[in-house]
C-alpha cells in the first residue's frame, strides 16, 4: 500500500471525528500538503471550479493547506499592503487586478476574495464571476465558524492571516461591537470581547493566531 492511501485514509478519519472534536487537525493537513502534492492539487481544482458538492474538510484543506506551501507569506506581502492602498483611494480598477494577482498564488486569501467581489460589482463585470468571488469567500468562513465554535482557546477559530480575523468578525458573524483584543502568548488566542450577535452568542470570542505569528518569527 502505498503512503498516498494510508495518508489521505488518516485524513478522511479525522474528517469522520472532526465535529464531534471540534478540531481540525493541522499536522494532518501539513502532511498532506508537503508528502501528497497531487491530492492536495486535485482538490484545489475542485475547489477553484466552485464544486457546489465540495466537503467542509476539503475547504479546510485547502484553507489551512496554504500555510505549509512555500509561497506562505503569514498574510502579508507587497501586493497585499498594495491592495489596501488601493481600496482606500477606491481606485476599483486597480483593487480588482491587485486581487486578481493574490489569488493567482493565494487562493484562500479572504482580503482578495471580498475586494476581487466588490470590485467587480463596480466595475460592472459580469455577475458569474463575481458570484464566483463571493461563494469562494462565504464557503472559507462557513469551514472556519464551523470546524471550531470560538469560544475557548481549546475550540479557537483558526486563521492563517491576522486580517481573516475582521472578515469572521464582520463577513460571517455579524458582530456590531469589538470592546477589546488582547493576545494570549501562552495559547497564541487573540482574545476578543465583543457584543453578541444572533450568530455568536458569547462575548468572547478566541482566535487561534499561532499560524501567521510562527511565520513571522521565522
Amino acid at each position: 500500500m502505498r503512503k498516498t492511501t494510508l495518508t489521505i485514509l488518516m485524513f478522511l478519519i479525522t474528517v469522520l471525528s472532526l465535529h464531534a472534536q471540534n478540531k481540525v487537525d493541522l499536522d494532518i493537513i501539513k502532511e498532506i500538503v508537503q508528502n501528497e502534492k497531487g491530492y492536495y492539487n486535485d482538490i484545489l481544482n475542485v475547489y477553484l471550479t466552485d464544486d457546489p458538492y465540495i466537503r467542509i474538510d476539503d475547504i479546510a484543506l485547502i484553507y489551512y493547506g496554504q500555510a505549509y506551501l512555500p509561497t506562505y507569506k503569514g498574510g502579508n506581502d507587497a501586493n497585499e499592503e498594495m491592495l489596501k492602498t488601493y481600496v482606500s483611494e477606491s481606485n476599483q480598477r486597480k483593487v480588482y487586478n491587485t486581487a486578481k494577482k493574490i489569488l493567482e498564488y493565494n487562493p484562500v486569501s479572504l482580503n482578495a476574495l471580498f475586494y476581487a467581489w466588490r470590485s467587480a460589482e463596480a466595475l460592472g463585470l459580469t455577475e458569474a464571476e463575481a458570484t464566483s468571488y463571493v461563494k469562494k469567500y462565504l464557503s472559507l468562513l462557513e469551514m472556519i465558524i464551523t470546524t471550531n465554535d470560538g469560544k475557548s482557546s481549546k475550540t479557537a477559530f483558526k486563521v492563517i492571516s491576522p486580517d481573516d480575523q475582521d472578515h469572521i468578525l464582520y463577513g460571517i458573524l455579524d458582530i456590531e461591537e469589538v470592546k477589546s483584543r488582547d493576545l494570549d502568548t501562552q495559547t497564541l488566542c487573540n482574545i476578543i470581547r465583543v457584543e453578541p450577535s444572533e450568530k455568536f452568542k458569547s462575548r468572547t470570542m478566541y482566535i487561534d493566531v499561532s499560524l501567521p505569528l510562527s511565520h513571522i518569527e521565522k
